[in-house]
């Protein structure tokens, strides 16, 4: 009877003090704000969302009286929390409320100042607070609000997405592992106006730089601003989710189709020629995102435009739902382009664009390619006084002077050059927009590109395995795929039987030929072994001999495993399995053949492939693998590279601890720069030796990313093996190279551009005394009938330029040919 009665007087007092909430006066001091929120996460929302309160007043503030939540009318279901007894905030300190602090601390690394589930007895438990709100503190992804009560006055309050209670507009919805930011920290302006997404979290971490403006009145703007007023001197605009009106001129569109096949549209509007704001450090253009709308303006119309500023991964931009566009003339004269020359420096080239960014920009002169035209519709080019190769062995190496290009859609590519790199061309201008993390020029008219190609290089001469020798390489397949929809996932490659089978005679080719037919080849992104199978009978054509096909099917989401093909003539497999492993990451991978404890997940999504094997009868063991992509962001995925690079590494010392002289190769995509963490991590303290880095730096590349040359490949084997290196070398005939010819199977681009990435290959030592590793010369095939023909002297001279690999190509055809004279 006696919980009857407290249940009942409980109730009494929600329903006397249930009543809509108020948010504080104006004439109340906020020295109390939330500063962030973090509520899309990348794992458990339920495990990671957090709050961050900061005291930017002058004065102590006791927190016992305070409480958080979501619950925005008293009396409502969701959830409110009490900050602890005796809790105390210092001026310009910022503090965590987490759901807990174990979910906080894995993605953060340090624990949360406060906790709303006990996870951890170190950190201090919020209390629920029944007065206020029945239910659990959960943020909505898609909308909610956010409030700090102080006994049952609302001292600060905020609305996002969907949610327009305290806010109208309310603030843009962020993607998941961005925040919400005050920035300033100390701005309240009661509006969506003083916050900002922020695509890294900083809990703790308060931002004092910027403006803090007023929310703009547009019924009693009677003066439109320019477009540099609204972009802002800072990263930033100052004007993020505010309503905005401006007045300008169109400069272009971009059309770009994402994974799932579905296409978005952008537009770019510049301030007219003399109603610029004259500021240097502004941008004059600014981007229209207009959802799946397709443009109904033409370039050179004069636009009146109404609409919502946001941030959308760095770009500043109008959203679509609110977004009006009202042409008032057509035909009007386009502002004249800035000419650009970026600094090389990383860190300098984001202030040297952002004053430029949506505007009219134009690359003077001629420009030479530095990354050939990809399947998306674009290339790559830099001023030539700056050179051809832009190697980056780091990911702080210096390729700012990279100039990315797009075609004005990455749908259709029609009129757009395929070029490969060292062809040169001028005529480059268009707005520049900032996508995938980089400035890129979206190109506008190609008709007005002028192309100059130069002539194909010779193909370089495979190494092959003299008699006590083997060979070995690496071949990423780059979404090997049969046409059967597995997953039901649009995602998921589904090419037409036409092209696999020209795919099919591509990789043949590769392996048969430019390769060689090498003992074993390590092979990444191929769907099944059927695949597989087939290729091996296709390369028996040129090889004399069926590959053996030792292959795992894996728990990849898209379906796509590790391989390795093995010669029989001098390969006998003993033994496969796939080395999954369990992390505390959160890899958001299912592997129904992991068994993984609490709090766990499966590593790999493509676990290495472990092959042990005989070559001639002497032991081996291979480990295949395909590191995490940095697909999601370099450093959103460097966790699950260096965790893979760990386990490799310990797979690898197990084995010297049992055999030191235990001859190990460790080869595969690895997907990160040959001097990332993940690479020294792998090759720790001397247990591999990556034998790629022989290779002389201007050769040393196995892929071309935006026209940034990277190794990303890699092949390293144990101390033992090390000593047996009798040649290596990446055979260039893929990376440089237009996407085009891939499906070009004529006797002139057969050899070209069977996948994206470039073909090591490494020749060891069996015997104690080998016969040395000697390059087999091959038939040039003459260039494509659509290039102009190459003269020698040309030939030579690009010859020359590879560096040894070049030269040594370079003399063994002048001996041949003195050979043949005599």
């Amino acid at each position: 009877m006696k919980g009857f009665w407290v249940a009942l007087t409980a109730i009494f007092v929600v329903c006397l003090l249930w009543r809509p909430v108020q948010a504080q006066t104006a004439s109340e001091p906020a020295s109390l704000l939330i500063t962030e929120v973090y509520y899309n996460t990348p794992g458990s929302d339920g495990d990671e969302e957090w709050i961050e309160i900061a005291n930017v007043g002058t004065a102590v503030i006791d927190l016992s009286a305070y409480k958080v939540g979501d619950e925005e009318m008293m009396g409502g279901g969701e959830g409110m929390v009490r900050f602890p007894e005796e809790a105390r905030i210092e001026p310009g300190q910022a503090v965590v409320v987490a759901q807990t602090a174990v979910g906080f601390r894995y993605l953060f690394g340090h624990n949360p100042d406060f906790e709303i589930r006990d996870t951890d007895p170190a950190v201090p438990d919020m209390r629920p607070y029944l007065i206020w709100a029945s239910g659990d503190l959960a943020l909505s992804n898609e909308g909610d609000e956010v409030l700090l009560v102080e006994r049952t006055a609302v001292r600060d309050s905020l609305s996002y997405g969907d949610s327009t209670f305290f806010f109208q507009p309310a603030i843009n919805n962020v993607l998941t592992g961005h925040s919400i930011e005050r920035v300033p920290a100390d701005c309240d302006t009661d509006s969506a106006a003083a916050w900002l997404p922020r695509e890294t979290p900083t809990p703790g971490q308060l931002t004092f730089e910027g403006e803090c403006l007023a929310p703009v009145d547009l019924a009693v703007q009677e003066i439109l601003p320019p477009i540099g007023q609204i972009q802002g001197r800072g990263e930033f605009s100052p004007y993020v989710n505010q309503m905005v009106s401006f007045r300008g001129v169109v400069t272009g569109s971009y059309e770009d189709r994402n994974t799932r096949g579905v296409t978005y549209y952008t537009l770019f509007v510049q301030d007219a020629p003399g109603t610029e704001d004259g500021d240097p450090a502004t941008s004059d253009g600014v981007a229209l995102f207009l959802g799946r709308r397709r443009p109904f303006t033409q370039i050179g119309d004069l636009v009146k435009v109404t609409g919502l500023v946001t941030e959308f991964f760095g770009l500043t931009e109008l959203e679509d739902s609110s977004l009006e566009i009202t042409v008032e003339a057509s035909g009007q004269p386009l502002p004249a382009p800035v000419s650009i020359d970026p600094p090389a420096d990383n860190a300098a080239l984001a202030a040297y664009y952002e004053p430029l960014e949506a505007m009219r920009v134009m690359v003077a002169g001629t420009a030479q390619v530095v990354g050939p035209t990809f399947s998306g519709c674009g290339f790559a080019v830099a001023r030539p006084e700056y050179g051809l190769r832009f190697l980056q062995q780091r990911a702080a190496d210096g390729i700012g002077r990279v100039i990315p290009i797009l075609h004005t859609s990455d749908v259709d590519c029609t009129g757009f050059p395929n070029v490969k790199t060292g062809d040169t061309l001028s005529g480059l201008a268009g707005p520049l927009i900032y996508h995938f993390d980089q400035f890129k020029l979206v190109q506008q008219q190609p008709d007005e590109l002028r192309v100059t190609a130069v002539p194909w290089p010779p193909l370089p001469a495979p190494l092959r395995a003299a008699a006590g020798q083997f060979s070995v390489s690496t071949v990423n397949l780059e979404n090997h795929f049969d046409a059967i929809d597995d997953t039901g996932d649009a995602a998921e490659p589904k090419p037409d039987p036409t092209d696999i089978g020209l795919k099919q005679s591509k990789l043949a080719a590769a392996i048969g030929q430019t390769l060689g037919c090498p003992t074993l080849v390590g092979i990444q992104e191929v769907e099944k072994k059927a695949l597989l199978d087939s290729l091996a009978a296709e390369t028996a054509v040129t090889c004399g001999f069926t590959y053996t096909v030792t292959h795992l099917e894996s728990a990849d989401v898209r379906g796509i495993d590790v391989a390795l093909l093995s010669d029989p003539h001098h390969v006998q497999v003993q033994a496969a399995q796939l080395r999954q492993t369990c992390t505390e990451l959160n890899t958001g991978i299912f592997d129904e053949t992991a068994v993984c404890p609490d709090g766990q997940s499966p590593l790999f999504s493509r676990p290495p492939l472990q092959v042990d094997l005989t070559i001639d009868g002497q032991p081996f063991t291979v480990y295949v693998n395909h590191f995490k992509s940095k697909v999601g962001g370099a450093a959103e995925t460097e966790a699950q590279r260096l965790a893979h690079a760990a386990h490799v590494g310990g797979l690898v010392d197990e084995q010297l601890a049992h055999d030191p002289e235990a001859r190990l190769i460790v080869l595969g995509d690895l997907n990160d720069y040959e001097l990332s963490p993940t690479l020294l991590a792998l090759a720790g303290n001397g247990r591999l030796r990556n034998v790629l880095a022989q290779i002389p730096l201007a050769e040393r590349y196995s892929y071309v990313y935006g026209g940034a040359a990277q190794l990303i490949d890699g092949l390293l084997v144990s101390p033992a093996l090390s000593g047996e290196l009798a040649g290596v070398t990446i055979l260039h005939v893929n990376a440089d190279y237009p996407d085009s010819l891939s499906r070009d199977v004529s006797p002139d681009g057969l050899l070209y551009k069977a996948t994206d990435h470039d073909l090591p290959l490494a020749v060891f030592n069996l015997a104690a005394a080998p016969e040395p590793a000697t390059a087999v010369p091959t038939l040039t095939p003459a260039p494509p009938a659509a290039e102009p023909a190459a003269s020698s002297g040309g030939s030579w001279f690009w010859l020359l330029g590879m560096g040894g690999l070049g030269t040594a190509v370079l003399l063994a055809v002048l001996v041949a040919r003195r050979h043949q004279a005599g």
